[in-house]
């Protein structure tokens, strides 16, 4: 099967299966796309928007384009799935592309001198700009942070376009990023309502969102975790009357602390619930595919299994319902362990304030005492945290110093539109917007893409437009609650199961990738120690090995060479 691609050059690219003039470049493309044309221009789409009042006229994004930067970030706000959306101007010969708000359909590109090439396949790219090398930028970028978070790709000369952004295209330059959009909105004062009245909006936002994203022809599956947002999902697609089941996975020597409860789930709504039994002899094909299919290490360990189900899935589903981005919304503890911690330090400043020669002894106090963390508490370093790597001292320590990660290059990288945190709110609002931007993006991106090989559409109900206004409003109380986070969304889980079930702990999607490494993939991991020139103790470091046994496969699948991580290791 051909790759499909983008190109943008000086000359016709007799490999494309279609083609256009703009002014005196040739845009050339090939792959399943939507073309419209009309007296104005051409819109491409490739990929898929959900929504059924897609208007996909040129003449309409065409004229936002040129004319109204509010309305064009409105309408690309409204629009879910997983998509890049081209558009050429016939008078101008202008060439434009918007990019999807959470980079489910990813976009690599390679710039020659007289054309640019475009791709969602990031081997099909490297395979333009030549020998395979590690771009080491790139490389140590995925060493320290969970989520890749840059423009870098892990190959050289290889870049990836920004998600949620308008770009200008143009043979022989760099893509020109114009605007960003998918930003949280600020808080506005509003009147206070009861939880009850959040959670009856919310409930019916989400079934707006699920009824215009879902034919009710489709056959759908929910990804039931066991948890809260999965839940809700499951039950709102029952109130519709979808054609809807759950689903399961279930890890050989792993005891899910959430399989009961998901499985209660199921049978109070009386919904079919599929346990799909993940095998540790499938483990090493699984995670070779997966990097594969990736291009890369992949991120989100529970990536293996869902990769697992999709295949499980297809030819029988058309659509999968996924409950990620709910957490960062509605009430994650990372968030409210970070406003704790900048409530603590605004007091402490205060105090300081007041007490003579407060300062001077904070100052002399260890560097890991708790006032000393707490008064010199910074929103931007404490934000980075959030997404780097749990890595062990000792590993951080050895990783090679000769390209250094300067933290505040890596968020103005992100999407987020102000550093400047003039009050509680808009510091809180900063954290959530850098979660999206690196976290949330990358775990959409994963999941489309594997849902894709199997013609599966996923389809994220959490994170329309409408919901995340709401949700960006809600007050704290309702937010951060008090014993348990994400209330409204508890709220409206008690309608439809037994309150109980909804206020269990919750565990998140736990997999047993720590005993995946010391059996199934435990020979590939000890490759990756010799083909990286490692440290032995490195392998007692899971996040990392997980890292370096996803970067090893890639290289040997790219045909690269040997690379040496850290400096003065025989």
């Amino acid at each position: 099967m051909n790759t499909d691609f983008i190109c943008i050059s000086q000359n016709k690219i007799t490999e494309a299966s279609g083609h256009f003039m703009a002014g005196k470049q040739w845009l050339s493309y090939r792959g399943e796309t939507t073309v419209c044309e009309d007296e104005q221009g051409v819109l491409l789409l490739f990929g898929y928007v959900h929504n059924q009042d897609f208007n996909a006229t040129p003449a309409y994004w065409l004229n936002l384009l040129q004319h109204d930067n509010e309305q064009l970030l409105a309408a690309a706000n409204m629009l879910d799935g997983a998509y890049n959306m081209l558009l050429l101007n016939k008078s101008t010969g202008h060439c434009s592309l918007i990019t999807d708000r959470l980079g489910c359909h990813r976009l690599y590109y390679y710039q020659s001198a007289d054309a640019i090439w475009f791709s969602t396949d990031l081997a099909y790219i490297a395979t333009k700009a030549g020998p395979s090398h590690f771009d080491r930028y790139g490389l140590m970028e995925t060493l320290h942070f969970r989520w890749l978070t840059g423009q870098h790709s892990l190959f050289e000369n290889v870049k990836k376009l920004p998600h949620a952004a308008v770009v200008q295209l143009q043979a022989g330059k760099p893509p020109a990023v114009e605007q960003r959009f998918g930003l949280l909105p600020a808080r506005k004062t509003q009147a206070d309502k009861t939880p009850e009245a959040h959670a009856d909006a919310v409930q019916q936002l989400l079934c707006t969102n699920i009824a215009s994203s879902v034919k009710q022809t489709d056959r759908v599956a929910v990804l039931l975790s066991g948890g809260v947002d999965s839940s809700v999902l499951l039950a709102i697609c029952c109130q519709l009357k979808l054609n809807v089941i759950a689903v399961t996975p279930v890890h050989d020597n792993h005891s899910n602390p959430e399989l009961e409860t998901a499985k209660q789930f199921a049978r109070e709504l009386g919904v079919e619930h599929r346990i799909v039994p993940v095998k540790d002899d499938m483990l090493e094909p699984l995670f070779c595919d997966t990097v594969q299919r990736l291009a890369g290490a992949p991120r989100s360990h529970s990536a293996i299994s869902l990769l697992y189900i999709m295949r499980q899935l297809a030819g029988e589903f058309d659509k999968v319902l996924y409950g990620e981005g709910a957490d960062t919304l509605f009430g994650s503890r990372a968030v409210k362990h970070f406003t704790r911690r900048y409530q603590k330090h605004l007091k402490l400043k205060r105090l300081m304030r007041v007490l003579p020669g407060s300062e001077l002894i904070v100052r002399r106090l260890p560097s890991g005492s708790r006032f000393k963390k707490l008064a010199d508490f910074d929103v931007q370093q404490d934000t980075i945290s959030s997404i780097k790597l749990t890595l062990q001292p000792a590993t951080e320590m050895a990783l090679a110093d000769d390209v250094r990660l300067d933290s505040s290059a890596i968020l103005r990288q992100l999407n987020t539109d102000s550093a400047v945190f003039t009050n509680f709110d808009s510091a809180v609002r900063y954290v959530k917007q850098v979660v999206f931007s690196s976290d949330v993006v990358n775990h959409f991106f994963e999941m489309s893409r594997l849902a894709a090989l199997y013609d599966l559409q996923l389809v994220n109900p959490f994170v329309c437009w409408p919901v995340m206004y709401y949700a960006s409003q809600l007050p704290d109380e309702y937010y951060l609650g008090g014993d348990f986070v994400k209330p409204i969304l508890r709220k409206i889980g008690e309608q439809f199961y037994t309150p109980k079930l909804m206020y269990l702990p919750k565990f998140g999607f736990p997999v047993p990738h720590k005993h995946w490494l010391d059996t199934s993939l435990n020979k590939l991991s000890r490759q990756a120690v010799t083909f990286f020139n490692v440290p032995e103790v490195w392998a007692e470091d899971t996040e990392m090995i997980w890292t370096l046994t996803g970067l090893y496969l890639l290289a040997v699948r790219a045909d690269m060479a040997p690379c040496r991580l850290t400096n003065g290791v025989n």
